[in-house]
């Protein structure tokens, strides 16, 4: 023996290959066995029905693992697409005496159907379904895995665990025994030995001890004996296409369309597990273009075609990782017992493989559905994942299809729903980056409470809005008179949402209430109406706010808001009669447009500004809209103080946002001269600005928390 021959046997020996292989076969023999063998089980006596179900098993796996081979993956034919081909073989079947169609012609309109399943598929890959697949919720996904498993649960109570039908009684009983016996040896052999599935030990362990015992006669066997055989090729010269078209053609459309639906999703949802749970990242659209084609050639050759198979890949990255070779090892030992299925087959009651297919229905379904700790967690989660997998399996893929398509509409629109308040701010915690004089701010605060600002986020539609207007009305409390919804966050609105804004608006107006929304694009505002108001940003609506709490005060509107001939304000107070006067006569007034800037970032002006009309915005670009607005300063407000007093350059942009401004300049140099004269009443404006100063940096203090809260 050569010494390569060796040492290539000493690295397979001390593989794990091998027995990943031997581990995921154990599960493929009685499982697609069963599955082909219940398939083809319509043509039997007309066709070898088990050699069908035997290379079926083998040669689309084989083929697939050779031109769609993948580290870790596993190909054999899948629970799903065996059913739904089981389900277009007894249609065919059952209408082949009317059509006059043999049994050659009715496995070649089979495989045409399945060919068709296979392009759907391809199409889906050219789409790039797997984009949409990840929409799906979880619980979704979990109702169609346990919907298949409880479908094959369902078929072997339907078929009398293999006796064929419930009549007699007497007759099902030694096969539902023999059903069960698999389940229960298979299980323990489990415990006793976890990394060797124990379904193929279980089969063969109850197999002996039926003959052995004496009542292996009294079960029906899995096949009859028949010499070696390769598959019979279909007749797809002698189909009558267009009678066929006209009696059966939507209905095996859909069967076609429903296979490749739900075995796309199933193929791309265990891709997606191998990205995040094993990191084997590829493209999930080409694998399953790839899959499509090599499924197409082998349904046209009469074969159920072969699919990324979930539950023996699972077995193989388990015990050998992301091996390049498992596949194809499972493939070829599969050939095997192909080829030597005619030996043994007939001595395999049906009712073992029942069995095998009745536990391998219950691990069909997700553990953790049958998890009373995850019921208990997420009982929305797991209601929906039972309903879906229920509808599967009373009303088909379709029913279930469309159950759950329409589950995971309404958990996205639930978990927007419950998730479209952000936050609420209900005692007056918000304020505008308005600047004030000191007695307007120390009338706002203890009034600031009867304003609540709401913070919504999400996609808002009809019903998104109307469970958001809901929890708005209940959030609110008596005091409340303004209300603020800052949908900032809000990236799109179904135009039927706002109708939901207006009939709270509506609500609110008729208990005295008034409701603004922030953030809103300025085209819907025609379609608010009349009694919501609409701003630009949410510091627009909290100023509208304070103003109307201003407003509400007029004997006070004195000493709130400067009157027009008092040039100084703030700055002003404490001063004399002379240094008042002669500081004012310092000041020079100018006017700038709308839109025009004061000063930028960087400038090296320092003079002190009064607003004598209109508005000043600062903000950290000019204009606006390209930076962060940081403060409004209104009529009396002083601003450009800290360059007035470090002799540093600007730190932040100011201009006329909207209006025109008017305003009072003060130079550093004539400040100087005046300061010379009246050193006294020049300490009196130095702490005016301290104590301006303060108030703002608290407002700024406050403003930072708001941002980082």
């Amino acid at each position: 023996m050569s010494s390569s021959s060796l040492g290539w046997r000493t690295r397979l020996a001390g593989s794990p290959v091998p027995l990943a292989s031997l581990s995921a076969v154990a599960v493929t023999i009685p499982h697609a066995l069963g599955l082909g063998l219940l398939a083809f089980g319509p043509l039997a006596g007309q066709l070898p029905v088990a050699a069908l179900a035997l290379w079926s098993a083998a040669l689309p796996g084989v083929v697939s693992a050779l031109v769609a081979g993948r580290p870790g993956i596993v190909y054999a034919p899948t629970t799903v697409v065996a059913l739904l081909y089981a389900a277009v073989v007894a249609s065919l079947a059952g209408a082949a005496s009317s059509l006059g169609m043999s049994a050659a012609q009715v496995l070649a309109a089979c495989s045409t159907t399945a060919a068709l399943a296979c392009g759907f598929q391809w199409l889906f890959g050219a789409l790039r379904l797997a984009s949409l697949a990840r929409f799906l919720p979880i619980s979704v996904m979990h109702g169609f895995a346990a919907g298949v498993g409880l479908s094959m649960v369902v078929g072997q109570l339907r078929g009398g665990f293999g006796a064929g039908s419930w009549h007699p009684l007497a007759a099902v009983l030694p096969h539902a025994l023999a059903a069960l016996a698999v389940v229960a040896v298979a299980v323990l052999a489990n415990r006793r030995w976890p990394r060797l599935p124990g379904l193929l030990p279980g089969v063969v362990a109850v197999a002996v001890l039926a003959w052995l015992g004496g009542w292996g006669p009294a079960l029906v066997p899995a096949a009859a004996a028949e010499p070696f055989a390769l598959p019979p090729l279909p007749d797809h010269a002698g189909v009558p296409w267009r009678a066929l078209v006209e009696s059966q053609g939507l209905h095996l459309v859909s069967l076609a369309l429903l296979m490749a639906v739900v075995n796309s999703l199933e193929v791309l949802v265990f891709n997606q597990e191998l990205a995040l749970d094993h990191g084997l990242r590829g493209d999930p659209n080409r694998a399953l273009r790839r899959e499509s084609a090599v499924g197409a050639v082998c349904a046209l050759c009469g074969l159920i075609p072969a699919s990324t198979s979930a539950s023996r890949s699972r077995i193989v990255l388990a015990q050998a990782g992301a091996s390049s070779s498992a596949g194809l090892v499972h493939a070829l030992l599969m050939v095997l017992v192909a080829v030597t299925g005619h030996w043994w087959l007939q001595w395999v009651p049906m009712a073992c493989l029942a069995g095998a297919l009745l536990l391998a229905g219950l691990t069909q379904v997700p553990a953790v559905m049958w998890s009373r700790a995850y019921a208990r967690a997420v009982p929305a989660s797991w209601t929906q994942s039972w309903l879906v997998a229920l509808v599967f399996s009373m009303a088909g893929g379709a029913g279930a299809l469309v159950a759950g398509l329409v589950v995971a509409t309404f958990v996205l629109l639930h978990a927007s729903a419950s998730s479209a308040i952000r936050r609420t701010h209900l005692d007056g915690q918000v304020r505008s980056r308005r600047l004030r004089r000191g007695a307007a701010e120390a009338w706002l605060v203890p009034r600031m409470n009867r304003l609540a600002v709401v913070e919504v986020q999400g996609v808002m539609s009809f019903g998104v809005a109307a469970y958001m207007a809901e929890q708005v009305r209940t959030l609110l409390r008596p005091e409340h008179e303004w209300v603020i919804l800052d949908v900032s966050r809000v990236p799109a609105w179904d135009t039927t949402a706002l109708v939901q804004v207006r009939a709270l608006g509506r609500d609110l107006a008729h208990k005295r209430r008034q409701l603004a929304l922030a953030g809103i694009d300025a085209g819907f505002a025609a379609q608010l109406g009349v009694h919501v108001e609409r701003f630009a940003d949410l510091d627009r609506a909290l100023e509208w706010a304070e103003d109307a709490l201003l407003v509400e005060q007029p004997a006070l509107a004195s000493t709130l808001i400067a009157p027009q001939s008092d040039l100084l304000g703030e700055l002003g107070e404490g001063l004399s009669g002379a240094a008042r006067m002669a500081l004012e006569q310092a000041f020079v007034e100018t006017t700038y447009a709308a839109g025009q800037c004061i000063f930028r970032a960087g400038d090296d002006e320092r003079d002190l500004c009064i607003v004598r009309s209109g508005h000043v915005t600062m903000s950290t670009q000019w204009p606006p809209s390209q930076g962060l607005r940081l403060a409004t300063i209104g009529h009396g407000m002083a601003f450009g103080e800290m360059a007035f007093l470090n002799g540093q350059p600007r730190t932040a942009c100011a201009g006329s946002e909207a209006r025109p401004v008017g305003l009072a300049r003060l130079g550093r140099g004539a400040f100087d001269t005046w300061a010379a004269a009246y050193p006294k009443d020049a300490l009196r404006v130095m702490n005016n600005l301290a104590l301006m100063g303060t108030r703002r940096l608290a407002a700024t203090t406050r403003q930072l928390r708001a941002v980082l809260e």
